[in-house]
């Protein structure tokens, strides 16, 4: 990999780092309660991936504000459709803030659990095949779970463009069920280079001014699609002593364009 030092300014592009300079905040998350969120959601059953996206993060750690009450909204005959409002939510730090999806760094470990998927309709059919007419059927319907346990332990980023110090909780909540997580914080080196790079920490997609140039590695998720390995050729930033990420890296920014 080669690459040169280089000095970035403040010119040009309003998304280089501010005179300031780069700072980089490394979290270390550890759950105290289990972790549950649609990562897949293969038929009834809900899988928890073990990344926690920054969709979440950015909400958790208290840099973005929803409605408490995300009304669905219904088009055409399908089913009610829930629509977050990401971009509107982070607008006023998305220039100056960027919280990096987190990776799990110990092995976790998950269970398995059933529960009621039956809608809360008031009335609900129950259509059976031929061959199940006769039949003696249940009028449940069940779905499976897979939660992450307490203990396993995840590692994120957050990115200041501006010089700035970010809030730092030490105590958060994720997932469906409001997972309880402790956060421990250290501020790390910054350095930028200019080559050609593999980033070493995963990104959601979206979040990226332009796709790798080869060695990709990536993962389906719900809502957003996980980076996980890409080649680059540009400006980068060093966290600490070993992860790469591109300087331009925001988030949902291709989404905003």
């Amino acid at each position: 990999m080669s690459s040169r030092a280089n000095q970035t300014s403040n010119s040009g592009s309003s998304l280089l780092p501010h005179k300031n300079g780069i700072r980089a905040f490394k979290g270390t998350l550890e759950l105290m309660s289990e972790l549950y969120f649609a990562s897949l959601e293969p038929g009834d059953n809900f899988t928890t991936e073990p990344i926690i996206l920054n969709t979440a993060l950015y909400y958790a750690l208290g840099y973005a504000k929803g409605n408490y009450i995300n009304f669905p909204a219904k088009k055409g005959r399908g089913s009610a459709k829930q629509n977050p409002t990401y971009i509107v939510d982070t607008e006023s730090l998305f220039e100056t803030v960027y919280v990096t999806p987190a990776k799990v760094i110990n092995k976790p470990e998950f269970t398995t659990e059933l529960n009621n998927s039956r809608c809360d309709d008031y009335v609900q059919s129950n259509n059976l095949s031929n061959a199940d007419s006769d039949a003696n059927t249940p009028t449940g319907r069940y779905s499976a779970r897979k939660q992450i346990q307490p203990g396993a332990r995840f590692l994120f980023y957050v990115l200041t463009f501006d010089g700035s110090k970010p809030d730092m909780p030490s105590y958060v909540r994720l997932g469906k069920k409001r997972c309880k997580a402790l956060v421990e914080w250290e501020e790390v080196v910054v350095s930028i280079s200019e080559g050609e790079y593999r980033i070493t920490h995963p990104v959601l997609i979206d979040d990226l001014e332009s796709v790798p140039m080869g060695d990709i590695s990536f993962k389906r998720m719900q809502p957003f699609d996980i980076l996980q390995k890409g080649r680059f050729s540009g400006k980068y930033i060093k966290l600490g002593s070993k992860d790469l990420l591109p300087i331009n890296v925001r988030f949902l920014r291709r989404m905003r364009n």
